[in-house]
């Protein structure tokens, strides 16, 4: 796809040397050829470069083709927004999240705002079906377009190359991230209580070679992860952040992917699972999880179904067999992370084909 496009993404940040350190970072992707499957990359789906700019940055009339920007909750991020949109010289993208994060700090005054906002953008771009309808029904019309993410099946078996299983020894991924409380939480000792009940009934052999690996959504989840006991009688290993390489090998060295979510999601950690040919279990709650992993799917309190799941996975690692049914569907991976298709499809929503 030519690179010609003139686009901005707008960042949400305030200070320049924010904004500079994600343009920086996304700089730096671009020129080793990494695709992250975040929403800044849609803009490198349609040009080789973009433009980041600051809230309440000053854009003259004609100087790029499009402007991007995810549908923040803060008041400041909206009515930004709302001034891009009214202005209209650049055309608007908008990029709802999910309902969940959108909703929380709503008003009247903010939903009034986030109406006139999806009414009145060039553009509104859902990520899923059921985030379209939430969009569609705010706004009282069809205008939204549910649209590819920056999937890329062969750019991420390549970051996963090299990435071996070390002989003896399993891991697990559990829970990305943990999380304790406000809208993203997941429920992590339902799960527990789960895993604790296997954990009594693996062979010992089993047990000292296995570990279960998470990370944290923020300092108060990693408090309340150490305060709660959370791990106590589990060998779980809190992992530090990671980048986006790192995060990748971790998962091609994993034995299996446990990830239960609450809320609308887009499910990317499924994605790297299945690109990665990983065993999986995971929430039912997200139409990618649903093409993914069609046999290994658990609401997210079906505690029976998720104990048979989870004692099938880890068993699997005793006589070293992986039943069928946790494993991904590599025919929707590809065809989901075929990027040379998304991208063009990108650009017929765009406007550009």
């Amino acid at each position: 796809m030519s690179g010609a496009m003139r686009i901005a993404f707008v960042s949400h940040q305030r200070q320049w040397w924010r904004k500079q350190r994600l343009a920086a970072k996304y700089l730096k992707m671009r020129l080793e050829g990494v695709i992250y499957p975040d929403v800044y990359c849609l803009a490198l789906m349609l040009a080789d470069k973009f433009d980041f700019l600051l809230e309440d940055e000053k854009v003259p009339a004609g100087k790029y083709d499009l402007i991007l920007s995810e549908l923040g909750a803060s008041e400041s991020q909206l009515r930004y927004l709302e001034s891009l949109v009214g202005a209209g010289d650049p055309p608007v993208a908008v990029i709802p999240g999910p309902p969940a994060i959108l909703s929380r700090e709503l008003t009247d005054a903010k939903l009034r705002m986030v109406k006139r906002i999806l009414s009145g953008a060039r553009h509104v771009w859902a990520y899923s079906p059921e985030l379209k309808t939430f969009c569609d029904g705010l706004i009282g019309s069809e205008r939204a377009a549910v649209i590819p993410w920056p999937y890329d099946l062969a750019a991420t078996q390549r970051l996963g190359q090299g990435s071996e299983r070390k002989a003896g020894r399993h891991k697990i991924v559990v829970q990305v991230p943990m999380c304790f409380h406000d809208i993203v939480l997941n429920h992590p000792f339902l799960l527990k209580g789960v895993l604790l009940d296997v954990w009594q009934e693996l062979p010992a052999v089993l047990r000292e070679r296995l570990t279960f690996h998470t990370f944290v959504y923020n300092a108060t989840d990693r408090e309340r992860y150490h305060s709660s006991g959370f791990a106590d009688g589990l060998p779980f290993v809190l992992e530090g952040k990671r980048g986006y390489r790192s995060f990748v090998r971790l998962v091609a060295e994993c034995d299996g992917v446990i990830n239960l979510t609450a809320g609308s999601i887009l499910g990317r950690i499924t994605f790297l699972s299945a690109a990665l040919g990983r065993p999986g279990i995971f929430s039912d709650n997200s139409p990618l999880n649903a093409r993914l992993y069609p046999g290994s799917r658990v609401a997210m309190f079906d505690t029976v179904r998720l104990r048979e799941l989870v004692c099938t996975m880890l068993f699997g690692l005793v006589n070293g067999t992986t039943d069928e049914r946790l494993l991904p569907s590599a025919a929707a991976a590809a065809e989901v992370g075929d990027f040379a298709r998304n991208q063009a499809r990108l650009g017929q929503t765009a406007g550009l084909q």
